[in-house]
């Protein structure tokens, strides 16, 4: 009688991977890529089987078609946009974009124009209130334009 070899006895658990069912033991190799990208594609093409047919059935709502040329009344930008837009709205729109061009390019400066070797800012009065100046204009147009319609 032939002895069995240890992977052909019978046994109730199940095999540890998938490609143990069908292995051709005489192989050297596991076909795990050409297996796997079947599995995948299937698993794809069902997904894609399923979206498409809920698509079909109940299609997206299409809104009237939206026109470039006319602003909706009541549009407002994100919170970190409010204070710009407020001060947009305040003055009129070419004074205020130079006026946002002049306190960037004065926050960039200041650090180079004020080069003293103190660092609290109680001893650099100058900076420290041009630039609670700023924040408080900010933060003043940000809560104005977040309450105005």
């Amino acid at each position: 009688m032939r002895k069995r070899p240890a992977s052909e006895i019978p046994t109730n658990e199940p095999p540890r991977f998938y490609w143990e069912l069908w292995r051709d033991p005489t192989r050297k190799y596991i076909p795990y890529f050409w297996e796997e990208l079947i599995s995948q594609a299937m698993i794809l093409f069902l997904f894609l089987g399923i979206m498409g047919g809920l698509a079909l059935l109940w299609p997206a709502d299409m809104g009237p078609r939206a026109n470039v040329l006319v602003t909706p009344s009541g549009i407002k930008p994100e919170w970190y946009f409010l204070g710009l837009f407020q001060l947009i709205k305040v003055i009129p729109e070419l004074v205020g974009l130079v006026l946002v061009g002049v306190v960037v390019l004065l926050l960039v400066i200041l650090p180079f124009v004020d080069r003293g070797p103190e660092r609290n800012p109680r001893y650099k009065p100058v900076t420290t209130t041009i630039a609670l100046v700023i924040i408080v204009a900010l933060v003043a147009l940000t809560i104005w334009g977040a309450t105005s319609s």
